[in-house]
Order: structure tokens, then C-alpha cells, then sequence
């Protein structure tokens, strides 16, 4: 198996070992190895890639975390310019089209557009009598979209310098970061359909929007109000791509490499302890873990520090998830599948339908997630002529799994196994009622529960989306590239926020603290050469 890890590694001293491959690692990975830097990036998974990789059943193939990005469809902003530079210019991107996500609330359809006027347009044309609150929310959205650069950055500063500096970098995003989405949107309207629509893609973030952080909410929004995108050849692509580059300046990259401890000497940490006893040293250590792993779980209890648990965990873990994977038996050109992405809802009272959910035990979810991946990529039907897949997915609290969580995976017993028919069915009836025509079709659906992400993630709740995003997770000073243990750094979607590209920027802000450079210098004027 390629990359397998091996006590071999032992015999080398690095400049950084990187826990975890996901895009934050990755990305971290990258730019220390591009500059000259001996990395060592550790995979507990037997494939690498985070929630960038996919998986294999048959002649199908789904991916399990991304399903779009956005900006990388404009080339001279800075998200494409670093996946162009993180990659050599060899990740390619795919536009979705016109329309990148559509929602159906109690039967009503609306669709998001690609462009900030043309967006605004089609809410005003749903919503005429609402037309100065539609103008005033997006006008707030560009606000968020123009203060969370500084907020971020200064999470590349060492606490002494966030101390004397650090607020006036934050304050203005905590304008909108300590409000709720529901206290924002309730201040513009009255009208609880448009506000049900415009939160129509909080399944983004996990989060009803009585409880996220209407930063969250804006960064979303903004992130894809110019279209959404799919990578060529699948969401593995990307790690592919990272990790070709990685290999090319020397890096390492090895999977099934379980780490049991980061080694912390004098308040410093010195490299990482393995799960089979190895020890392998280096003058830096990143996490991308997440931040509850990190310091609950890889700094060893007798040196674990009270400013760091405490705070952390007062922010709950994201909601968990389920999802169904289907393959279907013909072509998405043939089924007339679209590349959008669809959110169906049971009503318009997102927040009391979600609370109820979640407070009622194995309730069915009231939002669910449509996704075409096939569709979204033009090199499928090259690989696989004449089959298409779709993604359904709805929330799940890991609780109502908690009775299995010690049994073996694919070794769960049988109520466990009459649980997942009835959530699979569940999720099957309700994409057989958006589209019934792919009923005679599908040749194989699978369900995927908390369990799942749990055991190939390594998050204790089977989150996707690291800590939950309300007003305090923004509150968090830990929640920050330096932490207080000389040499070890964060980095990963927990120091910026949820999705794939924050996760690459939280790979940079991560290199910048550890090399002390303007990194984003050499990013700005990369160049793809065809």
C-alpha cells in the first residue's frame, strides 16, 4: 500500500510533523515543504484527504465532504490563486451553473443564483414587498465579507501581541459574529419566509439560526454568491493534487500512522508518540486534529492546561449527520440530473422544526441535503459511462448512537442494523419524492450514521464541522495558529471556520505563524502555466 507508514520514519528528524491530512494539514504541509522545510504529515485513515477523499462501491464512487467551493471560479481571487498555488496550477475547477443551490420549503421552490445582483434580483422577484430588507441583508453580507481577513489574520499573532493589538483586529467582525442569525434577520423583516429562505443553506454550517452566528451565516453566503464549483475528477482531486506537490519538495505524507500523543517537554513540543510506541521528533508540531482533540486528547492530562479545556469545552462539538449514498444504473445526462445542489424543508419555521429534532429522540430530520456529485464532474461518465450517484443527507445527533459506539464497524449487531434501514428509508422516500422518476434506477444505496465519520474521522461526536459556530466559538482566543506550548501550532478548519476553503486558509495562516513570512506575497503572484 502507497504511503503506508513505517517505523523507518523514526530514523529522520523533521522540521514539522503534521497530525492529520485533511486540507488544513495539507495545505500546511505545502507551503512549509515549498519552502525548504523537512514535513512529515501523519494519517490515522487508510486513505488520505480529510473529508477530500472518496470512497468505492462496484463500479460507484461518492465523495464524503465536499460537494462544492466557491470563488475558485474567479481567477484572480485569492481562493483560486491558492489552490493554484498549493497545487503547481493542476487542480482544475468546474462551474455548476446559473444556479448553484436550490431549496423547496413545504413544496415552494427557490433558487440561488450565481452573482450578487442577479441573487438580489431573483429574492426581490420572490419577495417584492421585501425589497429594502433584501437590499439591507446583502449589504450586510458584504460587510462580513470585508472585515473576517483581519479578524483571521490576527490569529497568526502569538497571545502577548493579540493582548495589546489583537481587539482592534476583532471588533469589527465581533459587530456581527455575536449576534445571532435570527436576531440579525428579524431586525431587517417579519416575513418568516423570507427568512426561511434566506437561511436555506444553514445545513452548510449545522446550525439553526437561532443559535449560529450570523458571521457564520454571512461568510457562507458570501463564500459562494458567485457561483459554486466542483473539482475535476472528484473531490479527491484536491488531496491528490496537494500531495503530489508535497512529495515533489520532499515532504512525506504516510497513512495508517495512528498518532497516541504530542511529546510536550518543558512546555514545548518536541515531536509526537505514536499508537505502536514509536517516537518521532521534529522543531514543530501541527495539529489538524481539531481543537477538542488536540488539547483533550493528544496532550497527556498532567500537562494539559485549564485555560485551553475550559474555554474549549463550554462550544459543543457540530451536529452529526447521516447520509445515504445511491448509485444509479444510467447516465445523469439520461436522468437529467442536475449539478445544484437541492435543501428541502418540512415548513418555513426552521428553528423551532430543528429544536424539536434534535430534542426528540431518532425524529426525522427536517432538513435534507440533495447532492449530485457525478453530475457536478465532467471527467464521471468518462470513468463511469452510464451510471450517475446522488447524496442525501440529514442531521442526526451522535447521542442516538452512543449505545453502539464501542462495537466494531460492520459489527454493530442487529438493532443497529434495523436502525440505519429505517433512517435509509427514511432519506430514500424523501429523494424518491423530489425525484421519482430515478426509482427503478438505483442499484445500490448505502447509510453511512455517526458511527461511520466517528470511526474514519476520529471525532468523538462524528462532527463534520469541527465546533459548533455560534457567537462564542468566535469568542475563543485558543482558537488561534499559535498556542500556549512553545512550537505547536493549530491549524484546520477550528482556527478560521467550516468548509474546505476556510480549512486551506487556515493552512496558510498556520505556515505564516510558523515561518514568520508574508506568504500571501508569493500566492498573489503565482501564475498557472498552461
Amino acid at each position: 500500500m502507497k504511503n503506508l507508514y513505517s517505523s523507518d520514519l523514526t530514523k529522520s528528524t523533521y522540521d514539522a510533523i503534521i497530525i492529520g491530512s485533511g486540507v488544513g494539514g495539507l495545505t500546511t504541509a505545502v507551503f512549509l515543504a515549498k519552502a525548504g522545510k523537512k514535513v512529515l504529515v501523519l494519517e490515522k485513515h487508510y486513505v488520505p484527504g480529510g473529508f477530500t477523499h472518496t470512497f468505492k462501491r462496484k463500479k460507484f464512487e461518492w465523495d464524503v465532504g465536499l460537494h462544492y467551493v466557491g470563488q475558485v471560479n474567479l481567477k484572480n481571487n485569492l481562493m483560486r490563486k491558492a489552490f493554484d498555488y498549493l497545487s503547481d496550477g493542476k487542480l482544475k475547477w468546474t462551474d455548476m451553473g446559473e444556479i448553484y443551490d436550490q431549496t423547496i420549503i413545504d413544496g415552494t421552490t427557490y433558487n440561488f443564483k450565481k452573482g450578487r445582483v442577479n441573487q438580489i434580483n431573483q429574492m426581490i422577484e420572490y419577495f417584492p414587498e421585501e425589497e429594502n430588507a433584501i437590499r439591507k441583508y446583502y449589504q450586510l453580507i458584504e460587510k462580513i465579507g470585508s472585515s473576517y481577513t483581519t479578524f483571521f489574520s490576527e490569529r497568526t499573532m502569538p497571545f502577548w501581541l493579540s493582548k495589546t493589538v489583537g481587539y482592534f483586529m476583532r471588533r469589527n467582525f465581533y459587530k456581527y459574529s455575536q449576534q445571532t442569525t435570527a436576531e440579525v434577520l428579524k431586525s431587517l423583516t417579519t416575513n418568516q419566509k423570507l427568512i426561511a429562505v434566506l437561511c436555506a443553506q444553514c445545513g452548510n454550517y449545522g446550525l439553526a439560526p437561532n443559535e449560529s452566528s450570523f458571521a457564520i451565516h454571512g461568510m457562507i453566503v458570501e463564500h459562494f454568491i458567485e457561483g459554486g464549483n466542483y473539482p475535476v475528477g472528484g473531490a479527491s482531486s484536491i488531496h491528490k493534487k496537494l500531495i503530489d506537490v508535497i512529495e515533489k519538495n520532499k515532504g512525506i505524507v504516510a497513512i495508517k500512522a495512528e498518532v497516541k500523543n504530542i511529546i510536550i517537554e518543558n512546555n514545548k513540543a518536541i515531536g509526537v508518540e505514536m499508537a505502536n510506541g514509536d517516537k518521532l521528533y521534529s522543531k514543530a508540531v501541527v495539529s489538524n486534529a481539531g481543537a477538542h482533540n488536540t488539547f483533550n486528547k493528544l496532550i497527556s492530562k498532567s500537562i494539559q492546561k485549564e485555560e485551553n479545556t475550559i474555554a474549549l469545552n463550554k462550544v459543543k462539538p457540530s451536529v452529526s449527520h447521516v447520509c445515504i449514498y445511491v448509485g444509479l444504473d444510467a447516465s445523469d445526462e439520461a436522468l437529467k440530473l442536475p449539478k445544484y445542489n437541492i435543501w428541502l424543508f418540512d415548513n418555513y419555521q426552521i428553528d423551532h422544526s430543528q429544536n424539536h429534532h434534535l430534542n426528540t429522540k431518532n425524529s426525522s430530520s427536517p432538513i435534507t441535503y440533495i447532492s449530485f456529485p457525478s453530475a457536478k464532474d465532467p471527467d464521471w461518465e468518462k470513468k463511469h459511462p452510464g451510471t450517475a450517484t446522488i447524496q442525501v443527507l440529514g442531521s442526526f445527533p451522535y447521542a442516538w448512537m452512543k449505545e453502539w459506539e464501542e462495537c466494531k464497524w460492520q459489527k454493530r449487531g442487529e438493532e443497529y442494523e434495523k436502525k440505519k434501514e429505517e433512517i435509509k428509508n427514511d432519506l430514500l422516500e424523501k429523494l424518491l419524492k423530489t425525484l421519482p422518476h430515478i426509482k427503478d434506477k438505483i442499484e445500490m444505496c448505502e447509510l453511512s450514521t455517526p458511527l461511520s465519520t466517528r470511526h474514519f474521522s476520529n471525532y468523538s461526536n462524528g462532527e463534520i464541522y469541527g465546533l459548533e459556530h455560534t457567537p462564542a466559538r468566535f469568542n475563543l482566543l485558543q482558537l488561534r495558529a499559535i498556542t500556549n506550548y512553545k512550537n505547536l501550532f493549530l491549524t484546520g478548519q477550528d482556527i478560521v471556520c467550516v468548509g474546505v476553503g476556510a480549512a486551506m486558509f487556515s493552512g496558510l495562516i498556520t505556515s505564516i505563524a510558523i515561518l514568520k513570512r508574508n506568504l500571501l506575497w508569493k500566492v498573489i503572484r503565482y501564475k498557472v502555466v498552461d
